[in-house]
């Protein structure tokens, strides 16, 4: 019998947590009880083997089921909602606004996420049939969003929900910008995307007019760049919103005669009409990798796809157990019978191949891959097909004019022309967050790479307030770690344990596109931006990914998302300082190399960056007596004991080694690189610390080259927060711009 055995403590108690909810004792148990309910579907004859069937890749860990299924699916189970998102529809009236309201809550109520499109809705400004104005689609996504933090989903969260509009409708601009973070803290339980069309690009390239249309009225005309710069810089700011590509993924419709895919759920990984649902779960792919970490590494295709195709039955299985929320979702999900198997560990199944993530080596096996589960799923649901016939709203003749069909092996085709298909789209690529960290081991997370090799957390040890502290390792570099036969440092990774960090966005670009042309659902992935990215160069990665056949872009810039702590509400004369931990600083901690020269001194500088932030700052005044840093851009800081610190480099076939380069620290401008770097890591705003620099009468040379370093990551279009931030010619607000304090105004500027 299979044994489902823990290498992790923290994957245990989340999995403990999460999902044995009905009095079971161990993983086994909840696995028993998953195959059992989800088998019942079968004929008599055939339970038992199914069963068997699901029982041993669940126990294997290499069919890895979403998070209601894992906590819900149970034949004692008193909630038996087995689906993650759903979506639903609202109307332009007030009765079909308040019935999609009521609609939502049901979902919510559940324990499911919500997406829908309100571009049926009538912009603000409207005249009314019975007087008055309309108030605008921002006003009642408000009302949905106060819905959302009040109901409490299955007992313990709060609804997950998205909101879709198009990019021509009038109350586009409001839109774009409604979601600022902490600035204005609105629609926090909403994410928001833009649907974008064909012609809209078009109009972007050629710097044409773009109508602000509803009902056939054209309420306004802008330029199209300039909504395109629009949606561009609060996304950069503000990571919100993220793109649609409604005519690229209308193109792969595989129901185009029935209806639309204009929406998608909070994750964004279906693309769906209304009254649709996410069924999902994911294959997990380090467990196919054989002989990991050696020249003799390859990938099991044929247990792949013996793993996917019983994952395609067990997810159809799924279908017939759930309960649904609302009537219209149960009747158009047995009518199409939609479901999303997707996978994870991308990222570790590469390493565990010897393959660097964003290589040539890793796109060819993705490729491989992302071909072979198409194919796969659609074969296994026309087998599907043949034995419990196919989906009720099935039209051969029409899906077989599909254009994502007709792009299966002809073999393929032939079987769906025989038998039509069970299901009518079937794979996607979904974030499985906390399913990769519990079952997966901590496995990398979907398409993702790797996000960090290992890191530490204080754990409470049921003592009073002791705590202890314990370290958790991805599942790959766990891996690596129990196979090595030497004592070499931990930290010593081989390179191709690349990180999200590691990567350059367009290669990151680059791995989407090649899984979404074998995708017929979207993909959930957020683009982690390097620190430092300019706005022109966050412009031109939005292009890259739509014509690299994206279906959606989304990002996450670590320099916008400061602006939280950038920026500050007026001060009560009753506030009370807080008091901020500091995040710890793993062994390894990627850094950027700056070279600065101030009146023919020379300076080199470290800016080490935790997730995106700047965390700790180091300073080589001779940097003649080391290695000639100079030749380049970034290395790692590695700890290497109490108060010692190796640089360590590496580029291209070049390795070098700089042992304890901070031995030299105690001095003057060591204090002051310190001092800087805990004011970083407690979260002092940049500008903060740059005024504070630029206030010493002396500033001396190292005090400017550090003030010309942090001046780099601030955001050009940043308010001045600190001191006066008012224009001494206009009194007109002051921004950063080019390292410089600027009026937008007048042009007044100053320079530090």
């Amino acid at each position: 019998m299979s044994k489902f055995v823990w290498n992790q403590k923290l994957s245990e108690e989340i999995f403990a947590a999460k999902y044995m909810l009905h009095g079971e004792k161990s993983p086994e148990e909840v696995f028993r009880g998953i195959s059992k309910e989800i088998a019942s579907p079968e004929l008599k004859e055939n339970r038992k083997k199914v069963e068997e069937q699901f029982y041993e890749q669940l126990t294997s860990g290499k069919l890895i089921p979403a998070g209601r299924i894992l906590a819900n699916a149970r034949p004692q189970s008193p909630m038996k909602n087995y689906n993650n998102c759903f979506t639903i529809d609202i109307e332009d009236s007030m009765t079909g606004i308040y019935d999609s309201l009521k609609e939502d809550a049901m979902i919510s109520k559940m324990g499911g996420g919500v997406g829908f499109d309100i571009s049926k809705l009538r912009p603000k400004g409207t005249t009314l049939s019975k007087g008055g104005q309309a108030s605008g689609v921002i006003s009642f996504l408000r009302i949905f969003d106060q819905s959302a933090k009040t109901i409490i989903t299955g007992g313990h969260r709060r609804s997950a929900h998205i909101a879709l509009l198009d990019i021509s409708h009038p109350d586009i601009e409001e839109f774009i910008t409604i979601k600022q973070g902490d600035r204005n803290k609105e629609l926090t339980q909403f994410n928001i995307s833009v649907k974008i069309s064909d012609d809209f690009i078009k109009a972007v390239e050629n710097d044409s007019d773009w109508n602000l249309v509803f009902d056939g009225v054209v309420y306004k005309t802008v330029k199209a760049r300039y909504l395109y710069d629009l949606v561009a810089k609060n996304s950069y700011i503000h990571n919100e919103p993220g793109i649609f590509n409604q005519d690229l993924i209308e193109k792969y419709n595989n129901g185009y005669w029935a209806f639309k895919m204009d929406r998608v759920n909070p994750c964004g990984e279906l693309v769906m009409p209304p009254y649709s649902l996410c069924c999902l779960s994911a294959v997990n792919l380090s467990k196919f990798v054989m002989n990991p970490f050696t020249d003799e590494a390859e990938f099991d295709f044929e247990g792949f796809i013996e793993s996917v195709t019983i994952a395609i039955r067990f997810l159809d299985n799924v279908l017939d157990k759930t309960e649904y929320p609302l009537e219209k979702i149960e009747t158009f999900s047995k009518q199409w019978r939609r479901i999303g198997l997707g996978f994870t560990a991308l990222g570790d199944a590469f390493t565990m191949m010897k393959m660097k993530y964003g290589g040539s080596a890793s796109l060819k096996l993705g490729e491989k891959i992302a071909k072979t589960l198409r194919d796969t799923s659609y074969n296994a649901s026309a087998d599907l097909a043949a034995e419990k016939g196919p989906f009720p709203a099935c039209d051969i003749p029409k899906l077989l004019e599909a254009n994502f069909i007709k792009e299966l092996p002809e073999a393929i085709l032939k079987k769906i022309a025989k038998t039509g298909m069970r299901n009518i789209q079937l794979n996607t690529v979904a974030p499985t967050g906390t399913t990769s960290l519990s079952v997966g081991q901590n496995c990398s997370s979907g398409i993702e790479p790797i996000f960090a090799l290992q890191y530490d957390r204080s754990v409470r040890t049921g003592v009073e307030d002791e705590t202890r502290t314990e370290t958790v390792y991805d599942y790959a570099w766990m891996q690596y770690l129990d196979m090595r036969d030497d004592e070499e440092e931990l930290g010593n990774a081989p390179d191709y344990f690349v990180t999200t960090m590691d990567i350059d966005p367009k290669k990151a670009i680059d791995m989407q596109a090649i899984f979404q042309k074998y995708i017929d659902h979207s993909i959930s992935k957020t683009l982690n931006l390097p620190p430092g990215t300019s706005f022109e160069e966050y412009k031109d990665l939005y292009m890259y990914a739509y014509k690299q056949g994206l279906k959606g872009f989304t990002t996450f810039n670590p320099d916008g998302s400061m602006k939280g702590i950038l920026e500050y509400s007026e001060k009560k004369e009753s506030q009370s300082i807080k008091r901020v931990l500091a995040p710890e600083r793993p062994v390894d901690l990627p850094c950027e190399i700056h070279q600065i020269k101030v009146k023919g001194n020379k300076y080199i500088i470290l800016v080490g960056i935790l997730n995106g932030s700047l965390y700790e700052l180091f300073a080589i005044d001779d940097p003649e007596d080391h290695i000639d840093l100079k030749k380049y851009t970034e290395g790692i800081v590695r700890k290497a004991g109490k108060g010692r610190y190796d640089l360590h480099i590496e580029s291209g076939p070049v390795t070098a080694t700089m042992k304890d380069f901070t031995r030299t620290f105690d001095s003057p401008n060591g204090s002051l690189a310190r001092f800087l770097s805990m004011a970083l890591r407690h979260g002092t705003p940049l500008q903060f610390i740059i005024e504070q620099l630029s206030k010493d009468t002396n500033f001396e040379d190292f005090e400017r080259a550090l003030s010309r370093v942090l001046k780099r990551y601030i955001i050009d279009g940043e308010e001045v927060i600190a001191g006066e931030n008012k224009c001494e010619e206009c009194e007109g607000k002051l921004v950063f711009r080019d390292g410089c304090v600027t009026c937008p105004e007048c042009g007044w500027s100053k320079c530090s």
